[in-house]
């Protein structure tokens, strides 16, 4: 056994791959591929609205007007800036975008699928340092891309893949950390990739570094007894865990000043959201939150349901090779630290769990990749496995998750694009809009194209943001008002009453919402 803790296999046990095994695995990567391709143009509206656009407006304005530091997400009031993460994903859609002169749409989806793919190749890494079969690749890879929460959060227009990508290359190189010298390069590439997963999604990165930093000191704990750290151990410790953390803080404290200036972005804080982000500790003693996240969202769909668990337990406790023990657990706590940290974000939405899924597939690709064939020595047994896996995650998928992929929005007929395109044609660009009842959501703004100040039932000066809208959008002139039905108000019947006494707006009908547009002669 060498530094890294890697007990060699025979090379030919390293290279053999059912081509069945492969077969199974292409077929795969054909499927989610065209099923990508296929939903490519489909508006970001169906899941999460909220969050896929407003990660569109991002890339949006940004091919508009430019990359900024505090980039601009101009859904909440003038002066336009909200930063939450380091736009890296953004920044390459808009790009492309541009450069190429497609629409933002597809290219924001396709650019996510893409990140997922990528993850073969720090996987393939991965294995090869641990000296894993390769077979293991390609029964994870066939896993994770057949997986109905990868299949459907990994095409929309999030971040959630990159992030996943960056955190895995991260313990691609991590691992390499390990041996008694590791070279420069692999401090370097760790250290860059683990920052860029916490710039991109701290709720991502953050774990991986957490658990790659406990690993590194239980390694050299075990190998440097009591003596004192070397100062080329102390500067490894540093740059690879400490510096992507200590970045991430320095961002997140440079977006709260950002929000300050921002009308609503004092309420959008790390501080005024950390119950939001953490939830408590009755979340965490609940059973049901393990029920809900971890057995009907994650291990049921995603892993096979009683078939995986049995696979996982059964490769992490009957005896096995020693690596193939410690790699799954340390794919569980991977995949459970996630939810352990930001349980409330787990509970709520429930695409965080994309974080996190990954690891548990990689788990079970070990256990049938690996344990399966250590205990029956028969070819068939790893290709039959793991098409029975990707059989169940098809049927989950079709079951879950393939009627809303398949959704259709039209106009008249869908509210957000009908309103949007009302703004859109009856306002110049350059204009901005106020809404009503829409909380904070950037669907109206990102396909109206016009910056806004989408108004949430919670903004502390609510009333004076119906009284005064144009207060709020600094130098841009205000082009319309948008009321839709809410408990906190305006009313449709406030609206005719403003039509009534300010006789500049033109009142436009939107399904149940009333679109108040300023008449350009006024």
């Amino acid at each position: 056994m060498d530094g890294a803790g890697r007990e060699p296999l025979a090379e030919p046990e390293l290279g053999r791959v059912s081509p069945w095994l492969k077969l199974v695995t292409v077929l795969v990567a054909l499927g989610a591929t065209g099923f990508a391709v296929r939903h490519a143009g489909q508006p970001l509206l169906e899941a999460h609205a909220f969050r896929q656009t407003q990660t569109a407006l991002t890339a949006f304005w940004m091919m508009r007007d430019g990359w900024h530091l505090a980039y601009e997400t101009p859904v909440a009031g003038y002066p336009w800036s909200l930063p939450f993460e380091f736009p890296l994903y953004q920044a390459v859609v808009a790009a492309i975008a541009k450069l190429g002169g497609f629409p933002l749409d597809p290219v924001g989806r396709l650019v996510s699928f893409g990140f997922l793919l990528a993850c073969a190749w720090p996987a393939s890494a991965i294995a090869t340092r641990l000296a894993l079969p390769r077979r293991a690749v390609w029964v994870f890879c066939a896993l994770l891309w057949s997986s109905p929460i990868y299949l459907f959060w990994g095409r929309t227009f999030m971040i959630e893949t990159a992030a996943l990508f960056f955190a895995v290359a991260a313990i691609r190189y991590g691992l390499e950390l390990l041996d008694p010298h590791p070279p420069w390069g692999a401090i370097l590439l760790c250290s860059l990739f683990a920052t860029a997963a916490n710039l991109q999604k701290v709720t991502t990165g953050l774990p991986v570094v957490l658990i790659l930093g406990c690993l590194w000191l239980l390694h050299w704990l075990r190998h440097g007894g009591l003596r004192a750290p070397s100062i080329r151990e102390i500067a490894t410790a540093v740059c690879a865990f400490g510096a992507p953390i200590l970045i991430a803080v320095v961002w997140t404290r440079y977006t709260d000043a950002v929000k300050a200036a921002n009308p609503l972005g004092p309420q959008l804080t790390s501080a005024a959201l950390r119950s939001w982000n953490f939830g408590t500790l009755h979340q965490r003693l609940d059973p049901s939150t393990y029920l809900t996240v971890v057995w009907e969202r994650m291990l049921a769909p995603n892993a096979g349901g009683l078939l995986g668990v049995a696979l996982i337990a059964a490769a992490a406790l009957v005896p096995a090779p020693v690596r193939v023990r410690a790699a799954i657990a340390a794919a569980l706590a991977l995949f459970l630290l996630p939810i352990l940290l930001f349980t409330n974000l787990h509970v709520v939405h429930d695409y965080y769990q994309a974080s996190c899924a990954l690891f548990l597939i990689a788990a079970l690709a070990l256990a049938v990749g690996v344990w399966m064939p250590s205990l029956v020595r028969h070819a068939a047994v790893v290709p039959a496995l793991t098409a029975l896996l990707v059989a169940s995650n098809v049927r989950a998928f079709t079951a879950g998750y393939r009627p809303i992929a398949g959704r259709e929005f039209k106009i008249p007929r869908d509210r957000p694009l009908t309103i949007a395109e009302i703004v859109r044609r009856y306002t110049p660009p350059g204009t901005g809009f106020v809404a009503f009842g829409r909380e904070w959501s950037s669907e109206l703004g990102y396909y109206a194209q016009r910056k806004s100040f989408t108004v949430p039932g919670y903004f502390k000066d609510y009333a004076r943001a119906w009284q005064e809208p144009a207060g709020f959008l600094g130098d841009t002139p205000l082009g319309a008002m948008v009321v839709c039905p809410s408990q906190t108000g305006p009313t449709l019947a406030d609206a005719t009453r403003r039509l009534e006494s300010e006789p500049q707006w033109i009142l436009v009908e939107a399904l149940d919402c009333a679109v108040l547009i300023r008449s350009t002669g006024s």
